[in-house]
């Protein structure tokens, strides 16, 4: 009786959710001249705005790329047209992780971790972003040469 009376009401149910679907699928939705002008207008306003960050970006300061090492500055490079194209030995305490500087970005090329975490982030190039190795506390970020100050700010906090 039970299972019965449970299958009956999974068969209503099955039935109320078709007749709302086949109503939602028949039902014609309209759209208005506004709509359409209001669609293209945040279209237009949403791609301006990409092409200003991409073209002009964010940051028009010196950019310095900064490897730390146990907390401690291990060197601070300059990025830039006139920034170097250099490979770096960090060493740590598992052996040595690689560093690679190419003028505007920069990555990790190698790491005596177990993961390799690092090596799979690719390169950086923006102020903000960062490289980070655990395992052998190295940590790679690349600052503008005006920062803002670390104290939280009224959204974060």
């Amino acid at each position: 009786m039970l299972f019965t009376l449970g299958f009956f009401t999974l068969v209503l149910i099955g039935i109320k959710c078709y007749t709302m679907l086949k109503f939602v699928l028949t039902e014609v939705v309209i759209m208005t001249r506004g709509d359409k002008i209001l669609i293209v207008f945040v279209l237009i306003v949403s791609i301006l705005v990409y092409i200003c960050f991409g073209a002009y970006g964010l940051y028009k300061d010196k950019t310095y790329v900064v490897i730390e090492v146990d907390g401690e500055i291990y060197e601070k490079i300059s990025l830039g047209q006139n920034g170097p194209k250099i490979k770096i030995d960090v060493p740590v305490i598992s052996g040595k992780n690689v560093i690679e500087v190419d003028r505007y970005r920069v990555r990790m090329v190698h790491a005596d971790c177990p993961d390799n975490d690092c090596v799979r982030q690719g390169w950086i190039s923006c102020p903000g972003q960062i490289i980070v190795c655990l395992p052998n506390r190295v940590v790679i970020k690349i600052i503008a040469s005006k920062n803002l100050p670390d104290e939280p700010d009224a959204v974060s906090f």
